[in-house]
């Protein structure tokens, strides 16, 4: 029976080494969708579905010069399935951990880059927004559920914050700090760094995608001439010049 043995050993060692060369371009046409078109439009993808990368990437409009990824075996210590993943366009670049569960179950680890903010409200299916500036990003961790983010902790920076619709509008550059309890309900601190506009305030976003916006913000006499008035259409007049928000909405 010995040389059954070694049929057995050789083909369980043909079978890992065809795993481990398994092209990337053969598993995407594989769990593609019923329609048979990925999600995202591509020019080249190279190397295997453990390392590899994809060129010229377009994801709803967002174009990418490059995306990159490389299997993570730590993540299968807890359950999952994780890639060092980055992508890089000019000179934007977002690098982190992402690990994925068995359903539809997200944690992104250590995301560290800066991207231009104009393509996150595409991203959030908030066409009637538009922004401008730079999101500088340094999380430790983000889970997301059901397409849901449940837990956070790290910081944000929204450098040259600018509003472009509905209105045009111009803040400074705002930090939050992001920390999220056992609920799965998330929070960021909010304030400014120092520019021409005050801001203090505070972001709750719950499992159901409700949220609460509140805190005050106090223009200066550098600030942008449009941000009083638009703030008093929204807001509440204070006796030290800042005006008062309170919103309230859903995600």
């Amino acid at each position: 029976m010995r040389w059954w043995s070694y049929l057995l050993v050789g083909l369980g060692g043909y079978l890992l080494f065809m795993l481990a060369e398994l092209p990337a371009q053969h598993v995407l046409g594989w769990t593609l969708p019923d329609t048979g078109e990925p999600p995202f439009s591509y020019t080249r993808i190279k190397g295997t579905l453990w390392r590899g990368k994809a060129e010229a990437v377009n994801y709803q409009g967002i174009m990418l010069d490059r995306v990159k990824w490389r299997f993570a075996p730590g993540a299968l210590l807890r359950g999952r399935i994780g890639f060092d993943v980055q992508l890089k366009h000019a000179d934007q670049r977002l690098d982190g951990n992402i690990a994925i569960g068995a359903g539809d179950d997200y944690r992104l680890e250590d995301i560290k880059g800066r991207i231009q903010a104009v393509h996150l409200p595409r991203l959030m299916d908030l066409s009637q927004v538009g922004i401008d500036g730079e999101i500088d990003i340094e999380l430790q961790h983000l889970t997301i559920e059901a397409q849901r983010i449940t837990a956070a902790e790290g910081r944000v920076r929204w450098l040259n914050a600018a509003l472009l619709r509905p209105f045009p509008l111009k803040v400074g550059d705002l930090e939050a700090d992001l920390t999220s309890n056992d609920n799965g309900d998330v929070k960021a601190e909010i304030k400014d760094l120092g520019g021409t506009t005050a801001v203090d305030g505070e972001l709750s976003l719950t499992t159901d995608g409700n949220f609460i916006l509140s805190g005050a913000v106090k223009p200066s006499a550098d600030s942008d001439p449009s941000l009083g008035s638009a703030l008093k259409a929204i807001g509440k007049s204070q006796p030290d010049g800042s005006i008062r928000l309170d919103y309230k909405g859903n995600l």
